[in-house]
């Protein structure tokens, strides 16, 4: 190799070099000079099963999460609690990620690959997660662009990740995170059951609407139906309306945590109804539903008739109190059955945790704004007359009894007897003849045959019994 041959080839790899180090593309190299391995966790598993404090940024938006008496909360939701499926995924996929690649890279690379917090172009911050123990930082990840896969699929081959106490370079995990939102309202919890205890009686008003009238429902145990009180004579419960009352709040969910001021700006108050309900462990509650106010637009496809387009549905506000309970059940008696004495035992055991917990709601929910879909409460609307329906009569039984038919016999005479109205009258009996009624009866009278005995014969010898001649009867015999 010459001379000149050597010298092209050192400025080739030195351009190669330089291209290197200033390409946008990143580098499939594995590098052991990194302070984490491959196969290692980006975060200690000790750290993730004790942290107590987690915040994600992400752009503008930033939810901080923290633990308050085990329980985990949103800070800027008035720590509302948060929803534990949301920490879950979180605490899980931190807990999975494994670095498959690493990468020495300094800070003045970080652009590249999105992982520069200070960088001030849109879209190019990194999202971060800021994990606390104890009050104190213990780590914080930034979460960089994705890697876009060289198996010629097109797919993703991880995300790039840095750690803010690791300045060896950053780290490629097949982790990609993109479940990973920092807007508050999406790590709440938006489950609103409150009667899940089952209600026995509801009281439903309307304060400020003179054209509702008001009306209650109760019965007996949560395996009963509704019955509307206050009945008139000819009135009675419409079970297929009451029905829809059962499982009202006891699975519910809302939509958003609305603010006290936010309230008064859209509720429209003068068409609120209260609702009083008191569940099977004796708790009462008094919860209030405001519709929202109807806008403009809503005004304006109400008054245009020929437009089609459906209005849309007006959403609710509800707030809540927690009046009083539970209460302690009633004893029953020595005659009560063994389904009534199991849950009578149920009720007492469980009624140190049913006040925790009646403790805790009171706590969570109260002086809270919810807003909720009209699908939620819609039977809450219900004026008392589509609860009740006219009184069925009761018809009495019909009773159709046959009156005896007398079969008649063959020496009856005819009797021309009226027949009764809807019923099948027998043919009436065939009468003889007259001039066959005077005559003597033809009868056939065999008389007894005499059988002669066997007279004894010697062995061998056969029998042949005699002829006997068949008696002739009455009939047979000629005329005299």
């Amino acid at each position: 190799m010459s001379r000149l041959q050597l010298l092209i080839l050192w400025i080739l790899a030195l351009g190669a070099g330089f291209y290197y180090f200033n390409s946008k593309d990143v580098p499939d190299s594995i590098s052991n000079k990194t302070e984490l391995e491959v196969g290692s966790q980006i975060v200690p598993s000790d750290l993730i099963e004790t942290v107590d404090s987690l915040t994600v940024i992400s752009g503008d938006d930033k939810a901080s999460l923290k633990k308050i008496d085990g329980r985990w909360v949103v800070s800027e939701k008035g720590d509302f609690p948060a929803n534990y499926d949301s920490i879950n995924q979180i605490i899980g996929a931190l807990r999975e990620a494994k670095v498959a690649q690493s990468v020495v890279a300094t800070d003045e690379y970080y652009d590249r690959f999105n992982l520069d917090p200070a960088t001030e172009e849109d879209g190019e911050q990194p999202d971060t997660i800021l994990l606390e123990k104890d009050g104190k930082e213990s780590s914080t990840i930034f979460l960089g662009k994705t890697r876009e896969s060289t198996g010629g699929s097109g797919g993703r081959a991880g995300r790039f990740v840095r750690l803010s106490n690791d300045e060896s370079g950053v780290y490629v995990v097949q982790e990609s995170f993109s479940f990973l939102n920092a807007s508050p309202d999406n790590w709440i919890n938006k489950s609103l059951t409150l009667l899940k205890e089952g209600v026995v009686k509801m009281e439903v008003t309307a304060p400020n609407d003179e054209s509702f009238k008001s009306w209650t429902v109760s019965r007996e145990s949560v395996r009963d139906d509704f019955i509307v009180e206050g009945l008139g004579d000819k009135e009675e419960t419409k079970n297929t309306e009451t029905a829809a009352l059962k499982n009202l709040l006891a699975g519910a969910t809302f939509t958003e945590l609305i603010t006290s001021d936010d309230y008064k700006k859209r509720a429209n108050e003068k068409a609120a109804r209260q609702l009083k309900a008191t569940d099977s462990t004796g708790t009462t509650f008094s919860i209030t539903v405001t519709p929202e106010k109807k806008t403009e637009e809503t005004e304006e496809k109400k008054e245009d008739g020929a437009n089609p387009t459906p209005a849309p549905a007006v959403d609710y506000f509800v707030s809540i109190e927690i009046l009083n309970g539970p209460t302690k059940p009633e004893p029953i008696g020595p005659d009560a059955s063994v389904q009534e004495k199991a849950v009578y035992a149920e009720r007492v055991n469980n009624l140190a945790d049913v006040s925790t917990g009646v403790n805790r709601m009171r706590k969570t929910h109260e002086g809270r704004y919810f807003l909720v879909s009209e699908a939620t409460i819609g039977s809450l609307n219900k004026n008392r007359g589509e609860l009740i329906q006219p009184k069925k009569e009761e018809k009495k039984p019909v009773s159709v009894a046959t009156p005896p038919i007398r079969v008649p016999s063959p020496g009856d005479k005819a009797v021309n007897t009226p027949p009764l109205p809807g019923i099948n009258t027998p043919p009436p009996s065939i009468a003889r003849p007259k001039e066959t009624q005077n005559k003597p009866k033809i009868e056939a009278v065999t008389p007894p045959i005499q059988v002669p005995p066997i007279p004894n014969k010697p062995k061998g010898e056969e029998t042949t019994p005699e002829p006997v001649e068949p008696a002739k009867s009455e009939k047979d015999s000629p005329a005299e």
